[in-house]
């Protein structure tokens, strides 16, 4: 099932950690920023989105002459989203398993990295916090290039599969939600669902029925014992 695999990746809240974040204090961070920049939020995403993607705030600010706004508002809401992350990040804790699966997927000459839509100083810290971070080879956050880059899109994916020194094709990528499915699967990487985080049995069969569901991110080992 797993030839030609090389790497897992984990994606981080309710895969590999279990965290607090404050998500409906999140999901208001991009709003409270452009309001204070006399942006309507409402107008700039007159569509829905799966995660709101930053381009929209670009394509509006030029065309109302204010271009040059966009890196500055977009390292604002960036720092916004990192500060609601890190509230609650000594609350994190691993999951059963969690910690063990990385020193022994290392055995078996797998290698290991971190996929996440937090940023890498949320990640970092909470790693730190929980001393799993020595357990990664790679580590890597929406904040390691373009916002647009981050999950659901391949491109993180294959941004992770070049740090772990691999093929996307060549990693097993194991999350707790849709958009983890897409980034991976529209990627080429294999991908396992995990019941720790929003995701559930029902809705792993939907999303795709030949999708690998797992009790917790710790029992992605047994993939490779068997």
């Amino acid at each position: 099932m797993l030839e030609g695999i090389k790497a897992v990746g984990f994606d981080l809240d309710g895969t590999f950690l279990k965290t607090h974040v404050d998500y409906s204090r999140l999901n208001m961070a991009d709003r409270m920023v452009l309001e204070s920049h006399g942006l309507p939020f409402d107008e700039i995403y007159s569509r829905e989105y799966i995660k709101r993607p930053r381009y929209p705030i670009r394509q509006w600010l030029e065309s109302h002459g204010r271009g040059d706004e966009f890196p500055s508002i977009s390292r604002e809401i960036d720092e916004a989203f990192t500060q609601v992350e890190i509230e609650y990040v000594d609350e994190a804790v691993p999951y059963p398993g969690s910690r063990e699966c990385l020193s022994e997927l290392r055995g078996m000459g797998i290698r290991t990295g971190l996929l996440t839509r937090g940023s890498l100083r949320y990640a970092e810290l909470a790693l730190a916090i929980t001393g799993t971070r020595d357990g990664f080879d790679a580590v890597m956050g929406r904040d390691h290039s373009s916002y647009d880059n981050a999950k659901p899109s391949p491109v993180a994916m294959r941004e992770l599969a070049e740090l772990l020194g691999v093929d996307p094709g060549e990693i097993l990528y194991v999350g707790d939600n849709v958009t983890d499915y897409m980034s991976a699967h529209d990627a080429g990487a294999m991908f396992a669902g995990v019941l720790t985080g929003r995701g559930d049995r029902d809705m792993w069969r939907e999303t795709d029925p030949d999708i690998i569901v797992l009790e917790n991110a710790g029992r992605c080992v047994d993939l490779f014992r068997s």
